[in-house]
């Protein structure tokens, strides 16, 4: 997989550009554009429950969208929905970043993310109480 920011600084988007049969996880409605011979699924990450709390705590949708390179590989382009540029952070493993909700537009397959308590200065700094934990193993974009 390897991720290029195209269009910025104003109106970013990411161009993720995936080897054969590889996939990646995306936020409902962050997809701007790809080959039509992507495959494209929707489901409930993690279950009914992760979904619901990722959803009413985390600012993000209930519905993950995954996005399945056919044999000969393809691309996704994601963007966010207010303008501004796009990040990519690569994450290891045992380092997790904390996102800001609404901030996370797509990942490897390998990279996890969940709901955490962000404090009561984030509570109370308008931001909410809960942020976004993502940890794993590639890239994840950002806006």
């Amino acid at each position: 997989m390897e991720v290029q920011n195209r269009q910025g600084p104003a109106f970013g988007v990411a161009r993720i550009t995936m080897g054969p049969h590889e996939r990646i996880k995306a936020e409902s409605g962050a997809m701007m554009a790809t080959v039509p011979s992507v495959t494209v699924e929707a489901k409930a990450e993690g279950g009914v429950l992760k979904s619901l709390k990722r959803a009413a705590l985390g600012g993000e949708s209930f519905f993950i969208t995954s996005y399945i390179a056919p044999a000969e590989g393809g691309w996704v382009d994601v963007a966010a929905r207010l303008p501004g540029d796009t990040q990519v952070i690569d994450l290891v493993p045992g380092q997790p970043w904390f996102v800001q909700k609404g901030s996370w537009l797509a990942s490897a397959d390998g990279v996890e993310m969940d709901t955490k308590w962000g404090g009561f200065k984030n509570m109370f700094g308008s931001e909410g109480g809960f942020i976004l934990r993502a940890e794993g193993n590639g890239p994840m974009v950002v806006a």
